[in-house]
């Protein structure tokens, strides 16, 4: 077997690695006041970025096929999970999102959106040449649906959309026809447009971001946190929005705190790592060895940019406050550990690609037995695998 996709693997470790440093600056001071340790989350920071790098070479060392095969029984777990989560009713920043096991607490919705992801991959590529049927649809959107509702239920709305956004790149990549896909998208908006209208909050945090009200201060002190940075930045540690000006310095707003302290040449690298991250996941996934391994690798590879440019769009002011983290370099444990093992798996795809003699005869197998399947000149998306 070759061995994992070297450029990738350094791309994800590079992001963990900084993600101590600035981890360790916007945290320090709240360290100190709460833990007198400015090193307390430092070190609890630190754990969860060893763990997941060692998730990540295990994870690598499992045959992705595996997950085919129990798709469904994650994503049933992922489901009971969310069930327990709400169950125990222990709310923190006024939502039921954390399972709470004595020492340490996990959030389900972390698993849900990834154990959703897995599961329409593999109806997606075992029921590739039904797919033209929208009856052939009802599974993974029944799916979907069960576990978006669970996670709007905590609340947690925007991780709810972005398990819609992912499932529908997937149902883009796996082949479903584009009209079947536009009524989909317009199902997805009015409803989700509903259930954002029956909560006052998120209609006020959307117009205050619409009008640039009051009510969107943790915006707009991370922009100050930008303009305090300028081109280079005012150094390493030596950040002011992080004294309490900021709140979720280290979580959902570390992206303003690498503005501030690095620049804007700073900021810029953190999202050309990503940018770089979609281009090389996507060249993966366009040579994946089967249409599993494809979908596998454009979800993952998805769901970790999008959380990425959504996560700095906010920071910027482009989009409402959501609560998405910046994939691995925010601080949380949950969100670190499921996309070590999304990346694991992605990178055991890349080690079992074909090398060019093998994946040149295997696209003239493919168009020997296999064409695309098009009815009422209603073309088919996404790349065909045998």
């Amino acid at each position: 077997m070759k061995p994992a996709d070297k450029m990738f693997l350094f791309a994800i470790l590079s992001l963990m690695f900084m993600s101590l440093v600035v981890v360790y600056s916007a945290s320090a001071f709240w360290s100190e006041l709460k833990f007198q340790n400015p090193a307390y989350l430092l070190r609890s920071h630190l754990f969860k970025v060893l763990t997941g790098i060692v998730l990540i070479f295990v994870i690598a060392k499992i045959d992705y096929h595996k997950y085919q095969k129990y798709a469904l029984h994650l994503l049933v777990i992922s489901g009971f999970l969310l069930i327990v989560a709400m169950g125990q009713r222990v709310i923190i920043k006024g939502a039921s999102r954390w399972i709470h096991l004595g020492i340490f607490s996990f959030e389900p919705s972390e698993i849900a959106r990834i154990a959703i992801l897995f599961f329409v991959a593999a109806y997606l590529a075992e029921n590739f040449g039904k797919l033209d049927d929208y009856k052939s649809l009802f599974h993974p959107i029944a799916a979907t649906g069960i576990i978006t509702i669970l996670i709007v239920l905590q609340p947690n709305f925007s991780t709810a959309l972005m398990i819609l956004a992912v499932v529908g790149v997937l149902f883009v990549a796996g082949g479903v026809r584009k009209r079947h896909l536009a009524v989909l998208v317009l199902i997805a908006v009015v409803i989700g447009g509903g259930v954002m209208m029956l909560q006052s909050y998120r209609v006020a945090r959307v117009e205050s971001w619409l009008h640039h009200g009051s009510g969107n201060y943790q915006v707009h002190q991370s922009i100050i946190g930008f303009g305090n940075g300028g081109i280079l930045g005012v150094g390493p540690g030596n950040s002011k929005q992080r004294n309490l000006f900021l709140p979720e310095s280290y979580g959902d707003f570390i992206y303003s705190i690498i503005g501030e302290e690095y620049g804007l040449w700073g900021s810029v690298l953190v999202m050309l790592i990503f940018l770089f991250l979609a281009f090389r996941g996507t060249a993966i996934a366009k040579r994946a060895p089967d249409r599993f391994g494809f979908l596998l690798t454009t979800g993952i590879t998805s769901a970790i940019c999008l959380y990425a440019f959504i996560n700095a769009g906010v920071a910027i002011g482009l989009f409402p406050a959501t609560g998405l983290p910046m994939p691995f370099i925010s601080y949380g444990g949950t969100a670190m550990i499921v996309n070590s093992i999304a990346v694991g798996v992605l990178l055991n795809v890349s080690k079992q690609i074909p090398d060019a003699a093998e994946s040149e005869a295997a696209d003239r197998k493919v168009k020997e037995v296999r064409k695309p399947v098009v009815k009422n000149n209603d073309p088919v998306v996404g790349r065909i695998y045998s």
